[in-house]
């Protein structure tokens, strides 16, 4: 998953967001989160404004086809982490040998609470990903 597209499922979950909430709450670097937002502007899925009248902050959030599109993003991890899950509870995999296209998108499933943490940890991948 590329990083247009967490972004758009994080502000799906998290409207009216920072650069530096985003950035945070993805794992990413600012610059790129920034220059990201900007290209997302351009293309008219992030709109920026000012929000507050005395402690004045810039925040992002989606315009209507930026939240169609981000609404597509999120089912589908939505879909990814049902799969995750029925992956770890079946306990035929062992948690180094996880496939690669969960481990890409694990940090933004815990950010999105779409993923039980408790899970994770009983299974010590929190070691994998230095939690």
């Amino acid at each position: 998953m590329n990083l247009r597209e967490k972004i758009l499922a994080y502000l799906y979950q998290n409207r009216d967001s920072t650069l530096e909430e985003i950035a945070e709450g993805l794992k990413e670097d600012k610059y790129e989160v920034d220059a990201t937002l900007k290209y997302l502007e351009r293309e008219g899925l992030v709109i920026k404004r000012t929000k507050g009248i005395i402690f004045k902050k810039t925040v992002y959030d989606l315009t209507a086809s930026g939240l169609e599109e981000a609404k597509k993003i999120y089912k589908s991890l939505q879909e990814k982490s049902r799969q995750l899950q029925e992956l770890l509870a079946s306990g035929n995999v062992d948690p180094s040998q996880l496939p690669q296209e969960y481990i890409d998108v694990l940090p933004l499933l815990i950010t999105l609470s779409l993923l039980d943490m408790m899970l994770l940890e009983d299974l010590t991948l929190f070691d994998i990903f230095g939690y």
